[in-house]
C-alpha cells in the first residue's frame, strides 16, 4: 500500500469534494440549527455549565485545528481519553454521544475547510506526538484533511488508545488514502448512515 500511494492530490476528485462537502455540510449544518436551542437547554439545565467545548485537533498537513461540540462531560481533560462507561459523561452527554449531536457544530468545520466528511479522524496533539515516535509512517495520515468519519471508524470498531491499536487503524487509513474515490466515500458515508440509525458510536 505504501508504495503506491500517492502525495500529489487527485484533483478533480478533491476539487469535487470539497464542493460536496461544503454543500451538503451546509444544508446539514443549517438544518441542525434547529436541534441547537433543546441541547442548549438540555445541558444547562442538567448542570449548568457551559454549552460547547473547544478542543484542538491536528489537521491536514499537521496543523493545528480547532473544533467545537457540544459538551457531554463534567470536565473537558485533553489528557485523558474517554472510556466506555466513563464515569465523566453526564446523562444528556450519553444520549448526545450515542446520537452523535455532539459533533452537529462540526458540520460548520467542514463548511471552512478544516474538515471533510469523510477521512481520517483527527486526533489529539499530544496523542499524536506519542504516535509520530512509536508508530513508522504515522503522518502519512495527515497529507489529506482529517473527516467526521471515515474507512477506519466503519472497519475496525476498536478503541484506538494505545500504540498497537493505533498500528493497525493507521493500516485502514492508508488504504482509504490509497484507493479514495466518490465510490468509498459514498461507501463510507452510508455504513455512517447506517450506524447512526442503529445508535451505536463510531
Amino acid at each position: 500500500v505504501l508504495e503506491n500511494i500517492s502525495y500529489h492530490p487527485k484533483r478533480a476528485y478533491t476539487f469535487l469534494k470539497r464542493v460536496m462537502d461544503i454543500l451538503i455540510a451546509f444544508v446539514l449544518g443549517t438544518v441542525s440549527l434547529l436541534a441547537y436551542p433543546l441541547v442548549a437547554l438540555a445541558i444547562k439545565l442538567e448542570d449548568g455549565g457551559p454549552i460547547f467545548i473547544i478542543q484542538e485537533r491536528v489537521g491536514k498537513e499537521g496543523e493545528l485545528i480547532q473544533l467545537h461540540k457540544f459538551r457531554t462531560m463534567q470536565t473537558n481533560d485533553v489528557n485523558k481519553p474517554t472510556l466506555e462507561d466513563d464515569p465523566r459523561i453526564t446523562r444528556v452527554g450519553e444520549f448526545l454521544r450515542q446520537s452523535r449531536i455532539d459533533e452537529l457544530p462540526q458540520l460548520w468545520a467542514v463548511v471552512l475547510g478544516r474538515l471533510s466528511l469523510v477521512g481520517p479522524r483527527p486526533e489529539l496533539p499530544h496523542f499524536v506526538e506519542e504516535y509520530r515516535k512509536s508508530i513508522p509512517l504515522y503522518d502519512v495520515r495527515h497529507i489529506i484533511p482529517p473527516g467526521l468519519s471515515g474507512w477506519a471508524q466503519i472497519r475496525y470498531d476498536v478503541p484506538a488508545y494505545s500504540v498497537e491499536t493505533n498500528a493497525k487503524k493507521l493500516a485502514y487509513e492508508l488504504y482509504y488514502i490509497k484507493n479514495r474515490s466518490f465510490f468509498l466515500d459514498l461507501r463510507i458515508a452510508l455504513k455512517t448512515i447506517k450506524t447512526l440509525l442503529s445508535r451505536r458510536g463510531i
